[in-house]
């Protein structure tokens, strides 16, 4: 009986330590030297990390962007309808003049989304250009996030934890920022990293 006991617990002591030793299933992700960490918090609600991927400006590998969602997705049609809050996190992986960071997001949106998509945001697209007036660039390290506030339907934009512009109103715009990253004409390997989905080679 005692030889029984010993299995028993032994069977599962060595259980619980391959479960501390494997960790989370989803934990934080590096991307170019960036951590994206597993969860974080918008509007009081705890977001999961989807995805995270390196993304460039004007064709040279620049920023390092991470989504997060109330639940993950492997789909884009998923994370346009998700409800609840949302993030994306872009860290700079160099310096980045704001002209150049705003250009690049602008030209983006033109190529992914629809006509009307923009012309029914372009005040919000307005708002989102003045934003990066408030400073010359993003140096190496900066973080950049976008936040959709389902409370106030509205997305907040800051730079290193501190707002660059009033909240941005409109529940089409931050679809429309999405876009910059999973568009239509997104590079398919940006966009799969963001949903989590293995690239094909």
């Amino acid at each position: 009986m005692r030889l029984r006991t010993d299995s028993g617990l032994l069977r599962r002591s060595l259980i619980a330590a391959c479960l501390v030793l494997a960790g989370p299933v989803l934990a934080a992700v590096e991307v170019e030297g960036v951590m994206f960490e597993e969860n974080e918090t918008v509007a009081g609600q705890k977001l999961v990390l989807n995805g995270a991927t390196a993304s460039q400006v004007l064709s040279v590998k620049a920023t390092a962007v991470g989504m997060y969602l109330a639940n993950k997705t492997n789909t884009a049609e998923g994370a346009f309808a998700m409800k609840g809050a949302k993030r994306l996190r872009v860290v700079a992986l160099r310096d980045i003049t704001a002209k150049d960071l705003a250009n690049t997001l602008l030209d983006r949106i033109r190529q992914n989304a629809t006509r009307d998509e923009v012309e029914n945001n372009i005040l919000q697209l307005a708002a989102l250009g003045g934003a990066f007036n408030t400073r010359p660039k993003l140096v190496k390290g900066d973080v950049a996030t976008w936040d959709w506030n389902p409370v106030t339907k509205s997305t907040e934009v800051r730079v290193n934890g501190e707002q660059v512009t009033q909240p941005i109103q409109g529940e089409t715009f931050f679809p429309v920022i999405m876009k910059v990253w999973l568009g239509p004409k997104v590079k398919p390997a940006t966009r799969n990293n963001l949903l989590g989905v293995p690239n094909a080679g």
